[in-house]
């Protein structure tokens, strides 16, 4: 059944919007909200039953209802002050208001009586998981009680704190606890999870708490092939019991977090560049951020400004965009005009469009950083570690960004934490440690820092290293400070730290390691 109403026919069985028979690129839940909406014409649709149809009941906040529906209203050509076709009903939900018919002629009440017999094209297809074009799905499955009766509880409540902490990763949609909790105590069928809860993958695991430890165990399985991606084992005392539950849930989550992201950046590098989507070009350009590299920035650059053509409203995208065009500033890289500006432009874009990304506030604190707006950094800083302190990649970027600031034991501090979160983390990580011992006049732990960072072709790098050795008295400090001009002939030791917002204390400490290594000044 294809709906029409103004210039527009909503074209289910296809899975296509046309205007004036003209396709239109839209999101899939844009399109499964326009179909809701629409073949509902007749009745305001609320927000419980938007959530239960359009996210499957899965947890979602407020901005991401707010930013589909306002991508619904601009594929249509409309907005939320004039509400021609869609309208907002204070305190009950929405209502399409425009006059639909059936693509047969029929009058508009008996085509949305049909339209509603109608399948949704996504997520009604029996046994279907999230397409893997999406957000990945993830439902986490009550853990199994190894321990008496009487501890029921706290596996439940371990099971409940995984899916809170998931929830707050930006590339992850986590069913809720009272979908998930109606599989408790009954063998795992992929099939029928697959089938109910559209969940690409699946956390199953089981909590053991003897007189003085707790152990709980932890695996992550894809619901369509049944491999078993990833699997731990946790063994803590019980001195406080509430603390070890804390530490597990989180480590669980991050760690979950981060393996879903890779797994799906493999999907999508598997992929034609045609049949790339916003999502899968936010995984592409993402690997920039661990290797910072030249060639890798001018594809990010290129793959995100694809993003947000596509997908405008995709908050991921302009957050990652920021980060690249920043890059232009911070780095020299493949520089455009006024890089500032544009990644101040798309950090506040990522944040209007989803508040409570805190991705997005991370860079758009970055952004004040290299303001010299050392008070919004704080404040940006502090709001993106409220909405996910379990995030490694925000930890370990806002504690380079103090570290860099002066801030050195609090930079530390997240960067320890990001490193526990994610083991397998980018030798960028250490920077931190670096700046922290170089403050303390602890050269030869500087040295080994920077080994761990492990980035020959970053002049950053070898600021560090010759600035060490400069203060060791070392001979090969002058062969790390050519190297720095190698690589940056323009390079000017004072600029580049002022553009880094270096404390003067930290500055004039730098220039001093850098001179003792030959640095004219």
């Amino acid at each position: 059944m294809i709906f029409v109403f103004d210039e527009w026919e909503l074209d289910p069985e296809l899975y296509e919007l046309r205007h004036n028979d003209q396709p239109c690129k839209v999101e899939p839940q844009v399109f499964d909200l326009l179909h809701l909406l629409v073949r509902n014409h007749d009745r305001v649709v609320s927000k419980d039953e938007l959530v239960a149809q359009i996210w499957d009941g899965r947890i979602v906040s407020e901005a991401t209802i707010s930013t589909c529906l306002k991508g619904a209203r601009q594929a249509i050509g409309d907005d939320g002050k004039a509400q021609r076709l869609i309208r907002t009903v204070r305190g009950r939900g929405f209502r399409f208001v425009g006059d639909v018919v059936a693509r047969n002629g029929a009058p508009s009440n008996s085509g949305a009586a049909e339209a509603r017999s109608v399948p949704n094209a996504v997520s009604d297809v029996a046994g279907a998981p999230a397409s893997a074009s999406e957000k990945p799905v993830i439902a986490v499955l009550p853990f199994d009680n190894l321990s008496s009766d009487a501890d029921a509880y706290f596996a439940d409540g371990v099971t409940e704190d995984i899916i809170t902490n998931l929830s707050r990763f930006r590339d992850l949609l986590v069913i809720a606890r009272t979908s998930t909790f109606q599989f408790k105590g009954r063998p795992v069928d992929l099939a029928e999870l697959s089938a109910k809860l559209k969940a690409s993958y699946v956390v199953e695991g089981s909590v053991r708490r003897t007189s003085d430890r707790i152990r709980i165990t932890a695996q992550l399985i894809d619901t369509a092939t049944g491999v078993h991606l990833w699997a731990d084992a946790y063994d803590r005392g019980l001195e406080d019991i509430f603390a070890v539950q804390d530490e597990v849930t989180r480590t669980i989550a991050a760690a979950l977090g981060v393996k879903v992201q890779d797994v799906a950046l493999q999907r999508a590098l598997q992929k034609s560049p045609a049949e790339l989507d916003a999502y899968d070009l936010v995984l592409c350009a993402r690997r920039y951020t661990s290797m910072l590299s030249a060639e890798m920035h001018r594809e990010a650059r290129d793959l995100l400004e694809r993003a947000v053509e596509l997908d405008p409203s995709n908050a991921d995208a302009s957050a990652l965009l920021a980060n690249v065009y920043l890059a232009e500033h911070r780095f020299g890289t493949n520089p455009r005009p006024d890089p500032i500006a544009r990644a101040l432009f798309r950090a506040e874009t990522a944040t209007r469009l989803d508040p409570q990304n805190a991705y997005a506030r991370c860079w758009l604190a970055i952004v004040h950083f290299f303001r010299g707006e050392n008070e919004k950094f704080n404040e940006e800083a502090q709001r993106a570690l409220d909405l996910n302190p379990n995030d490694p990649e925000t930890l370990a970027d806002i504690g380079h960004y103090l570290a860099f600031m002066g801030e050195f034991e609090r930079g530390v501090e997240l960067s320890r934490r990001a490193q526990q979160l994610n083991p397998l983390h980018p030798g960028w990580y250490y920077f931190s440690f670096a700046r922290y011992h170089y403050d303390r006049g602890e050269y030869e732990k500087t040295l080994a820092d920077m080994e761990r960072v492990a980035m020959p072709h970053f002049y950053w790098a070898h600021l560090l290293i010759a600035a060490a050795l400069g203060q060791l008295q070392r001979p090969e400090a002058r062969a790390a400070l050519a190297r720095i001009y190698e690589l940056k002939p323009e390079f000017s030791a004072r600029a580049e730290l002022q553009k880094w917002n270096a404390a003067p204390h930290d500055l004039e400490h730098l220039l001093d390691g850098l001179r003792k290594a030959g640095l004219q000044t």
